[in-house]
């Protein structure tokens, strides 16, 4: 197949793209906000944003994977226009030149586990949950939602939308200083043996996957076709507590840093544990890496970044 993934050059649409280009011919749009070129390894790059993009940079794929986002839900509280430039502006662009210059394309949308908000205690949520956002990076994911479905009905355009769940691994953006996935920002400072800082209690539970588990996903969806018209959350079904990640951080990194508390943030949520049954029935899809051997991989791949 010919592929665009947009974001290709950041987090999870990198890691996609490994999975996805000894197959297929990719194509790497991105405009490296968060991105590294180091990421992609020759595979061919439209430099730009999607909110920029035009018939050139859309025509002739038979998929596109919408991996562009601004990703940071804090970032969106203090900054909502740039969040809303970002993953509303750039989507609805990005659909509207799939609409005009090639509407036969699939595309996979990457949405968010975080448009269904807190899941409090004993749920386990699943795609049936009603939206619940608490910050504008959870709204604008569910307008990104939402234009997949109307631009399947009116057009008959085909999208499948995937909801990855706190994922983790090599390559995230540790110099965005906990900004954009933390969790490398947390390893980082463990090496360093500085002060972890937790936003409240460290009571607040996440259900985290590892990225090349998610990244696997994408392929399933890609070759799937009665994956079409649906949507999927991506978590393990295990929650763990910000408290225990970080001791186990600290731990797995030999390191001597401390816990440092601070004020809880704007639009946070205590607790988010949700069920893959949907994406394992259609898709065949599981998570199979445990949040040691991740944090294990991403220890040694900080390692690797700090000694380069």
């Amino acid at each position: 197949m010919r592929i665009l993934i947009t974001g290709g050059a950041g987090f999870i649409g990198s890691h996609v793209i490994d999975r996805l280009k000894a197959e297929n011919e990719v194509t790497a749009l991105d405009n490296f906000s968060a991105g590294r070129v180091k990421n992609i390894h020759g595979i061919p790059l439209i430099e730009k944003s999607v909110k920029d993009v035009e018939k050139p940079d859309v025509e002739g794929f038979e998929a596109v994977i919408h991996c562009a986002a601004q990703v940071s839900t804090f970032l969106s509280v203090d900054y909502p226009g740039e969040d809303f430039e970002s993953n509303c502006l750039g989507t609805f662009n990005l659909f509207e030149a799939l609409r005009k210059f090639n509407d036969d394309a699939l595309t996979v949308y990457t949405s968010s586990r975080s448009v269904l908000g807190e899941i409090p205690p004993p749920k386990v949520a699943d795609e049936a949950f009603p939206y619940r956002p608490s910050t504008f990076y959870n709204v604008h994911k569910i307008y990104g939602e939402m234009l997949c479905n109307i631009y399947s009905e009116l057009y008959g355009m085909k999208f499948t939308v995937l909801r990855p769940s706190n994922v983790y691994g090599p390559r995230q953006p540790y110099w965005k200083m906990g900004w954009y996935n933390f969790i490398a920002y947390w390893v980082k400072l463990a090496l360093e043996d500085k002060p972890i800082p937790i936003y409240g209690t460290g009571d607040q539970v996440r259900d985290y996957v590892y990225v090349e588990d998610t990244a696997q996903a994408y392929v399933l969806a890609l070759k799937n076709k009665k994956a079409i018209g649906e949507t999927f959350l991506l978590p393990s079904g295990k929650g763990t507590s910000l408290n225990d990640l970080a001791k186990e951080i600290i731990e797995l990194a030999e390191s001597r840093s401390k816990i440092q508390y601070l004020p809880k943030r704007k639009g946070d949520i205590m607790r988010f544990i949700g069920s893959y049954r949907k994406a394992n029935d259609i898709l065949g899809w599981k998570p199979t890496t445990s949040l040691q051997n991740g944090l294990k991989r991403e220890i040694e791949w900080m390692r690797g970044e700090t000694r380069s």
